[in-house]
């Protein structure tokens, strides 16, 4: 819905923003007070800026925190995201930018870190499709029960895996259908959904659109997911890696460039200069920005060789085992980056592939050949961070990371990483007991 009315029905309004996380964080209001702060914008305590993966306020970082009281920001409505949940009649949904106490929009907030490489994109008159496909495992425990439980001995969707397996995948066809009827309501356009490799596990595809749009649906659909999970006694989880010897979770993503005439600059036939400099980009940066698309230890857990991940900076033409993967042909000419796993925030993923892919241009960039074979035993290629400890090392020191989205943007970044880092360390795994409990 493009215009700032409200649909006839609608008894209250959930303004939001997605945080750090890509979780979306707000308020409801009444109906009555909608033009109101669609004027003025909504009131809201600047936590959402420094919350890690828990939703809790994180220590040491600048933009806010008590060294500045925790004073309010802004959401700033923008109606052209309204949309009707289906999981919630009578309600809509906004999603807004994140304004300081003055009214300036807060730069540190992902919206705005996505929108800066939107306008780098634009002055060099280019614009974007991004597709984000995303992976769950749907569960038979719901999520009060897997809470209570540890989240140990999760119930599947069903017993075996539905892989590209019609019979199997369709066993959940109520909940799919459900998620697709919402999605449709809400104006989100399903692509495609199939089975994926782990027992329970669904990819289901929404249609591309530009950067920040497609980022907007992603949180959109990952919020429906978990929210229509819940209203069916069911849990879903987009964890890169929930279960050990399970298939990882991933958001590849799909993207397309086109200039001011909406030709696509990819190339058709071939990569032209202008992509294979900016594929170039996204090798030669892919491994200092992996943070922005593994932002957790458990990111790092998906991210191992023969497990349909990338362990190295390498391309091919359709070659699943690379970190990218150029597919299609004519206009559908596209980039499939396959780094981001399904607890990606699509924001900062977004920025950090169009940082890499225009600093490859800038540069003038040349990409090395590309891997017909086996990616993963190509040790010669530029690795990506092993773990979470080496992803946090490589991003501190880029230099890249600091040119693109401005030095204190960078440091909110690290910072934010520097904390999950420290969280991680404290913690005694189950495995960890496991081993060690009596053969220590």
């Amino acid at each position: 819905m493009m215009d700032a009315d409200l649909p006839a029905g609608t008894e209250a309004i959930a303004i939001c923003a997605p945080d750090n996380a890509g979780r979306l964080i707000g308020k409801r209001i009444p109906a009555e007070r909608w033009q109101s702060v669609l004027a003025d914008g909504l009131p809201m305590p600047d936590f959402h800026l420094i919350t890690g993966i828990e939703n809790i306020p994180l220590e040491g970082l600048a933009v806010t925190g008590r060294h500045r009281g925790f004073p309010n920001g802004v959401l700033r409505p923008c109606p052209e995201t309204m949309c009707l949940p289906a999981w919630e009649p009578g309600s809509a949904l906004v999603i807004s930018d994140v304004a300081d106490s003055s009214g300036g929009l807060v730069e540190h907030a992902p919206r705005s870190v996505l929108k800066r490489q939107v306008a780098r994109l634009q002055d060099a008159g280019l614009t974007a499709t991004f597709a984000s496909e995303l992976e769950f495992y749907l569960l038979r425990t719901p999520y009060q029960q897997a809470w209570a439980s540890g989240y140990r001995d999760l119930e599947p969707s069903y017993h075996l895996h539905a892989d590209n397996d019609i019979l199997i995948a369709g066993y959940d066809r109520e909940f799919v259908g459900s998620v697709r009827q919402a999605m449709d309501s809400m104006g989100v356009t399903v692509d495609q959904w199939q089975g994926e490799g782990g027992p329970g596990q669904h990819e289901i595809n929404l249609r591309y659109a530009d950067p920040l749009q497609m980022a907007d649906r992603h949180v959109l659909y990952k919020h429906g997911v978990k929210a229509i999970a819940h209203a069916h006694a069911l849990s879903a989880t987009f964890m890169a890696k929930p279960f050990t010897d399970r298939a990882g979770s991933s958001c590849h993503v799909h993207l397309c460039l086109y200039d001011g005439d909406r030709r696509p600059v990819f190339g058709t036939e071939d990569l032209s200069s202008f992509g294979r400099s900016f594929l170039a980009g996204l090798l030669a940066y892919g491994p200092e920005l992996a943070l922005l698309h593994a932002p957790y230890a458990n990111s790092y857990r998906r991210l191992q060789p023969d497990s349909f991940a990338p362990v190295n900076a390498t391309w091919g033409w359709d070659n699943r085992t690379c970190m990218v993967r150029v597919v299609g042909a004519g206009k559908a000419c596209r980039l499939e980056f396959k780094v981001p796993g399904a607890d990606v925030n699509p924001y900062f993923s977004f920025a950090a592939i169009l940082a890499a892919g225009l600093a490859g241009v800038d540069q003038g960039l040349e990409p090395p050949d590309p891997v017909p074979g086996d990616a993963w035993a190509e040790s010669g290629a530029p690795r990506l961070p092993a773990d979470l400890t080496e992803a946090v090392a490589a991003f501190a020191r880029s230099k890249l990371a600091g040119h693109a989205f401005s030095a204190a943007i960078h440091q909110h970044l690290l910072g934010l990483a520097e904390e999950e880092l420290k969280a991680t360390r404290r913690q005694v795994t189950d495995w960890e007991i496991r081993r060690g409990f009596e053969n220590a």
